[in-house]
């Protein structure tokens, strides 16, 4: 019996022990990775932030939370949009309530959805840049820049002449002196004027 106990002693000790090793290691990880966004080395920050994450063993609590948060910080300004978004996603899992974590979320919708604009027109998906248009009005974002120069651009591929040019006069409204937006202007009053 006694000989027992001192087993289960021993290796509850030993568990402790691991815990407290993990938890030394996830600091250190977790002090060099911050360190490495200071000198804005983001991706390899990345990796340490990834280590440090996996010691954690799918362990959820505020450390895991914190290294998210870094690591989300990292895709950011590696414009890996997609991913951070994915990350707020998990977070919102964990604090459901949290209000910056849902404005963030919310926000990286719209940059995620920007950058697929921009691909969509880059690759002539006129359609697919359409639906992620509406896609962005839903979230509130249609008057931002982008959307609105994205949208002008759109009718100009479609050779919808006059949609464009009421598109690009509307976007100078909101953002005069667009150099960009007036050679727009300047090309499509030459294909009106045919």
């Amino acid at each position: 019996m006694r000989k027992s106990k001192i087993i289960l002693l021993f290796l509850i000790s030993l568990i402790i022990l691991s815990s407290c090793s993990n938890n030394s290691k996830i600091l250190e990880y977790r002090k060099e990775g911050i360190n490495l966004i200071r000198n804005k080395n983001y991706k390899d920050a990345l990796e340490y932030f990834n280590i440090a994450i996996s010691y954690g063993e799918g362990e959820v609590g505020e450390i895991q939370c914190d290294l998210l948060l870094y690591k989300a910080e990292c895709l950011f300004m590696l414009e890996n949009y997609l991913e951070c978004r994915d990350i707020y996603e998990l977070l919102l899992k964990i604090k459901p309530n949290n209000k910056q974590y849902i404005e963030i979320y919310n926000l990286l919708n719209g940059v995620s959805k920007l950058s697929e604009l921009k691909n969509s027109i880059n690759n002539n998906e006129l359609q697919d840049a359409k639906t992620i248009i509406e896609d962005l009005k839903k979230l509130g974002i249609e008057h931002d820049k982008s959307v609105l120069f994205n949208q002008a651009v759109i009718y100009e591929k479609e050779g919808e002449w006059k949609s464009a040019l009421n598109a690009f006069n509307y976007y100078l409204t909101q953002y005069p002196n667009d150099d960009l937006a007036l050679k727009e202007i300047k090309f499509i009053n030459t294909q009106l004027t045919r």
